[in-house]
């Protein structure tokens, strides 16, 4: 069976009509070491963002689609891909030859001088040209009803004022040793925050912690959140004191 972590936002509590309401669904799914996060809104709008490894039998996709179905969703929505590295983009064309997918969602080109990471792409782009393909910039979202899905981060560049109520001063600014600069596909990661009422979860790829720092000082345009993905698969490359 498919190892699935599954957490909902749930109103549990509400009487009559409002208890019926349905609820936001988050799946973690396990894709050996890679990235894929599943998430269905109330109104049944899909989100999918990174999709494991290519391989191992299909397994990865597999998964996803398992997850799918728990969810009650025949299709995907938007297939974000957060950046080009294997273990989040390699499974994405055999995904596609197993559910429908309606529109892709990345950084724009690859920038990673990497015989892999080319390799990779170039499978990536071989389904993309089939359907609809969205590049947004830091500042813009994506269109699901339900949820505000914003893009904090993406092809290295970062949000440029903060987010309404955020803004202040961030005290673990200095705190981190200056890191080198990144060259690789993980600096240019796509980074969302995606908002339900009041609930915030953010996930940022892999962004690396020069691009960290870059969005997080000196002043904290995000805020606070309730879950966070930790970049990175959370490794110290990433998730600075700052973040």
């Amino acid at each position: 069976s498919a190892a699935i972590l599954s957490a909902c936002v749930c109103l549990l509590s509400l009487p009559s009509a409002f208890a019926r309401k349905k609820p936001l669904q988050i799946y973690s799914i396990d894709v050996e070491g890679g990235q894929s996060t599943l998430i269905v809104s109330p109104s049944g709008q899909s989100l999918l963002i990174d999709a494991g490894f290519p391989g191992f039998h299909g397994a990865h996709p597999d998964r996803i689609v398992e997850a799918a179905k728990e969810a009650g969703i025949k299709q995907i929505d938007y297939m974000l891909v957060t950046h080009y590295h294997r273990d989040h983009v390699g499974g994405v064309p055999e995904l596609a030859d197993r559910i429908r997918i309606n529109a892709f969602v990345d950084h724009g080109p690859n920038r990673e001088d990497s015989d892999i990471t080319r390799k990779d792409y170039a499978a990536y782009e071989k389904v993309v040209a089939h359907a609809q393909h969205l590049t947004p910039k830091p500042g813009e979202g994506l269109p699901i009803t339900g949820l505000t899905v914003e893009v904090l981060t993406a092809d290295g560049e970062h949000l440029s004022s903060p987010l309404p109520g955020a803004g202040g001063v961030n005290p673990y600014c200095g705190k981190d040793p200056q890191p080198e600069t990144d060259d690789s596909e993980n600096a240019r990661s796509l980074g969302t925050l995606i908002t339900y009422g009041k609930f915030h979860f953010l996930d940022l790829g892999d962004l690396t912690k020069k691009k960290e720092l870059e969005l997080m000082c000196p002043t904290n345009p995000i805020g606070t959140v309730d879950l966070f993905l930790v970049s990175s698969h959370g490794l110290a490359l990433s998730n600075s004191k700052a973040l």
